[in-house]
């Protein structure tokens, strides 16, 4: 899975497509790959990508990606990440308000466990016994 940089500049026209969709799912699965090099492994649920021939996502699929979310920050740091919401059919969909959150909440997540990884110290040396 490869980190793909976040969209943080949604604006009130802007509507979630099969792109945005794909790389906020995948951005979470790379979290998740990450934070168990880091921390203790653990699981998220990822669906297939879409296609362009694809409907809209589903309310399941956005409140999946908030699930995802909530689970990568319980399994590694309680980043402060903004209200989870929960969206249901004949509702009002996601906005753009909530996809500048969940993708900030992704980098702000990314970044912190992109500094932990390169802050972990290492011995330049190998512990162990003498060679022979």
């Amino acid at each position: 899975m490869e980190w793909v940089t976040p969209k943080t500049n949604w604006v009130k026209t802007d509507r979630i497509n099969y792109v945005d969709y794909n790389r906020i799912k995948n951005n979470l699965a790379y979290l998740r790959d990450l934070a168990g090099q880091l921390y203790r492994e653990f699981n998220i649920t990822v669906d297939p990508d879409k296609d362009k021939y694809s409907l809209w996502p589903y309310p399941s699929e956005i409140n999946r990606l908030e699930e995802n979310l909530e689970t990568i920050r319980g399994h590694t740091y309680p980043f402060a990440t903004g209200q989870r919401r929960t969206y249901y059919g004949n509702a009002p969909a996601i906005d753009w308000q909530e996809l500048n959150r969940l993708e900030s909440a992704c980098k702000l997540i990314h970044d912190n466990l992109r500094g932990q990884e390169e802050g972990k110290r290492r011995l330049s040396f190998r512990l162990g016994g003498l060679r022979l």
